[in-house]
């Protein structure tokens, strides 16, 4: 029985966007594996930034600040870089993925064989995710399995450790994937993108606590800001990673109101409550990335530059 009630149109155009975006994927696949030295660079690049991270949190040492974290710096960063191997490279490839295709004269192929920029960019997101998840097994699951916290090695020694920290990180993925389209979808009009979207990046770390704690936003006598961001998936992604492998808290509340001064009574957002959250706010940012880059693929028709770098 069909879900669209006989109109194989629909059904139709479901499966043809299923087909090309699954052709995309093995597509990138296929070029990534003939750049093996991109590979090789992304991988020292990540191998970088845990070191980087992780003697300069050793150089400050414990943090004495008011929202300071209870264990050392080094940790806050390196769990920090970790989250962040699994977004990071995938978002930047897949916000330029459309400029390089323009660059190599290969836009104008796709767009004639019937390959919209909504399925170029997914495709390229779900074949760089899985290069970079790559990455980050093999480099993040060893250092977390060296280093430790008071004693207690940093990779999931409960079973609902682990178990909690997969949604999130998922809901953080899609979320991610979204931020990608719609950064992508603007260099079908402005080709020059390198800098709004790596500004965009940082800018979405910040917020979401890759530098400090997320509590610390409350020290401009807004309490409910931290509460208001822990609604955005990368955000209680990135707290839960610590709570969960750093101090191995499974009951830890989003975020951590304990620290914020003037929080009154509230607790903050138990993890049913930010899971569901989480969920509505991921589904109304694709829903968001879908249309904006159908909207931006007809404005770019029209003004004769999806192709043209």
């Amino acid at each position: 029985m069909s879900v669209f009630k006989g109109d194989t149109k629909a059904e139709k155009a479901i499966v043809s966007m299923y087909n090309v975006t699954i052709a995309g994927v093995k597509r990138s696949l296929i070029t990534d594996w003939q750049y093996k030295s991109d590979i090789v660079i992304q991988l020292v690049w990540t191998i970088t930034n845990l070191v980087a991270y992780g003697f300069l949190g050793l150089s400050v040492g414990q943090g004495t600040g008011d929202f300071a974290p209870s264990y050392s710096f080094s940790l806050f960063l390196l769990s920090s870089s970790a989250f962040w191997t699994m977004f990071t490279g995938n978002y930047e490839e897949t916000a330029f993925c459309l400029r390089e295709e323009c660059a190599r004269g290969t836009m104008g192929y796709l767009i004639t064989n019937n390959v919209d920029t909504l399925s170029i960019m997914v495709g390229r997101y779900i074949s760089s995710s899985m290069k970079f998840f790559v990455i980050f097994l093999v480099t993040t699951i060893p250092t977390f399995a060296l280093v430790k916290n008071d004693g207690i090695n940093l990779l999931p020694h409960a079973a609902n450790e682990f178990f909690m920290l997969i949604p999130l990180v998922f809901l953080s993925y899609l979320f991610m994937m979204s931020i990608s389209l719609f950064m992508g979808s603007i260099t079908l009009l402005v080709k020059q993108t390198t800098t709004i979207v790596r500004i965009m990046l940082y800018l979405v770390r910040i917020a979401g606590g890759y530098f400090f704690m997320v509590e610390t936003f409350s020290g401009m006598g807004a309490w409910w800001l931290p509460v208001l961001l822990v609604c955005f998936p990368v955000v209680s992604g990135q707290f839960a990673f610590r709570k969960y492998l750093v101090e191995h808290n499974t009951a830890a509340r989003f975020p951590d109101m304990a620290l914020i001064e003037g929080g009154g009574t509230f607790a903050g957002i138990s993890y049913g409550y930010i899971l569901l959250i989480n969920l509505g706010v991921c589904i109304l940012f694709l829903i968001g990335a879908y249309f904006f880059v159908r909207w931006m693929t007809k404005v770019a028709r029209r003004r004769g530059t999806i192709e043209f770098y």
